[in-house]
């Protein structure tokens, strides 16, 4: 195809209109004169179109081939050849029958025989390829959406296991109860960690996913993640060692993914390490790259043979394999840390020797320091009672259509606030109308009526609420899904299911937000 259309353009540009140039062209083509008229159609384009020169000869192109509402298009590209504007336009054309046909269109300028300028036309029947694309692109959209109500609909009942499990562990006194309930828990904690992979794959590679990028410090986001890995470690008599080499690394990412990923590569680090310890240190560099922001994870585990280190970040890939392999996982936290560092314009390495353990490191490249004030985003909770905010709890509107998680929020609030809950965006939208509300708390998918960001829109057009804080409850926890919640009006999030100590931390920042 190229060859051809590179040899048809330089037919037309430096030659006179003839013929024999055209008619043996598997490219339908049409010649026209400034007016728009056929002066000559080669027989691929009798064929693709199913006119004869005769019916169309002499006549304006654009009655027949072109639908109406790109005649004006069609003529732009007769108006930019003659000018000696080359463009190629994918557009649509109409056949005798009425079919509509995709075409790739490429308008160039020629001499008629009468030395007349004219317009010659390439049109390249590309339906197929469209077809594909948009079948492609069906297919993704739905895959997009399966995934969205699969999060939905396992992660609301895995927010009342796990959530309903802790209270149990607080309130239970019986040790065999007691150890019934905590592998519960943890049984629901690694089904929940193999869906998150599955689904944060499967979303990663059915959409065009664009990371909501921000300066941040890293070295600050690491010392906030290693309290929790620390005392992971330490459950596990591993020690556990921080070393922040440079306290002002700042790069353009999106925090939620890059915790993400550093979670992963601890948690691969854990799952492999039996005795010794786990070592994150973060410091800066200078590559042939540029100057570049590191964070590495190390451990003393079973390590990984040079074979491995080639495969281990592709899917479902892990160091041991098949019915003999030692270790749990879907194998998919190496690939979504691989692919997430990627998408931030950053880069993963791997360093290993069996027995001795591994370093995994990634880089991602630094940004110059600027006036940022950015505060940990970590809040306390230590002593969150009805004393700290007044002499009365402060009152909140619970918007939740699910009993169960109804019943379990409540709970988890029960110390701090004054809850009144309502099960659907209209009835809380009148509750808000009689009543001053210090936050709203409401799930996305309300079910029948107006969904939850529906209902937020509406309570922002409010006078009384248009600053007053709600807070999303979601169990669609894919990567893209806050930059959608907060354009609709929300403050802030939180993802099923949660601990009472995720909920009450995003409930004091958006309060402070407020």
């Amino acid at each position: 195809m190229v060859d051809r259309e590179m040899d048809l353009r330089k037919v037309s540009v430096n030659t006179s209109f003839s013929a024999q140039h055209y008619d043996k062209s598997q490219d339908a083509i049409v010649v026209l004169n400034r007016k728009n008229e056929v002066i000559h159609v080669n027989e691929s384009f009798v064929n693709l179109f199913n006119y004869s020169f005769e019916e169309i000869k002499s006549k304006d192109i654009n009655r027949f081939i072109v639908p109406d509402e790109h005649i004006e298009e069609a003529m732009e590209l007769s108006r930019n050849a003659l000018s000696r504007m080359v463009v190629r336009k994918d557009t649509k054309r109409k056949s005798k029958n009425g079919k509509i046909i995709w075409v790739s269109a490429l308008g160039l300028p020629v001499k008629i025989e009468n030395k007349e300028d004219g317009v010659l036309v390439i049109y390249n029947d590309i339906s197929k390829t469209i077809e594909a694309r948009e079948k492609s692109e069906e297919a993704n959209r739905m895959k997009t959406a399966l995934i969205a109500n699969m999060s939905h609909e396992f992660r609301t009942p895995m927010s009342a296991i796990l959530g309903f499990s802790d209270i149990l562990k607080e309130e239970l006194s019986n040790e065999e109860h007691l150890s019934m309930i905590s592998d519960i828990h943890s049984s629901a904690r690694r089904l929940l960690n193999t869906l998150n992979s599955i689904l944060e794959l499967a979303h990663l590679e059915s959409t065009n996913f664009k990371p909501n990028v921000s300066l941040v410090n890293l070295s600050v986001e690491i010392a906030r993640l290693s309290k929790m890995m620390k005392n992971q470690a330490l459950n596990k008599n591993l020690s556990f060692n921080l070393d922040i080499e440079d306290n002002n690394c700042f790069s353009l990412i999106d925090t939620d993914i890059f915790n993400q990923i550093i979670t992963n590569l601890f948690d691969n680090a854990l799952k492999y390490t039996q005795k010794g310890g786990i070592g994150i240190k973060i410091y800066s560099g200078t590559s042939i790259n540029g100057k570049r922001n590191y964070i590495s994870v190390s451990d003393t585990g079973i390590g990984i043979t040079r074979d491995n280190q080639k495969v281990i970040f592709n899917e479902f890939r892990q160091v041991s394999e098949g019915i003999s392999r030692n270790y749990e996982g879907t194998g998919l936290g190496l690939t979504l840390a691989k692919k997430m560092t990627e998408l931030m314009d950053g880069s993963v390495d791997v360093k290993s020797e069996i027995g001795k353990g591994s370093v995994f490191t990634i880089s991602f490249p630094s940004a110059d320091e600027i006036n940022l004030r950015r505060s940990d985003g970590h809040h306390s909770l230590q002593g969150m009672t009805s004393q700290d905010t007044g002499s009365s709890k402060p009152k909140i509107l619970l918007v939740e259509d699910n009993k169960t998680n109804k019943v379990l929020i409540k709970r988890f609030l029960q110390n701090h606030f004054e809850v009144h809950d309502v099960s659907g965006g209209a009835d809380a939208i009148k509750s808000i109308s009689r009543e001053n509300y210090a936050l709203i708390l409401m799930d996305i998918n309300l079910g029948l009526g107006m969904n939850g960001l529906e209902t937020a829109r509406e309570i922002r057009k409010l006078p009384s609420n248009n600053d007053v804080p709600i807070v999303a409850v979601t169990g669609y926890a894919l990567a893209g899904e806050k930059e959608k919640i907060l354009e609709n009006g929300f403050t802030d999030y939180i993802s099923k299911p949660f601990t009472r100590e995720q909920l009450l931390e995003v409930l004091i920042r958006a309060l402070e937000h407020d």
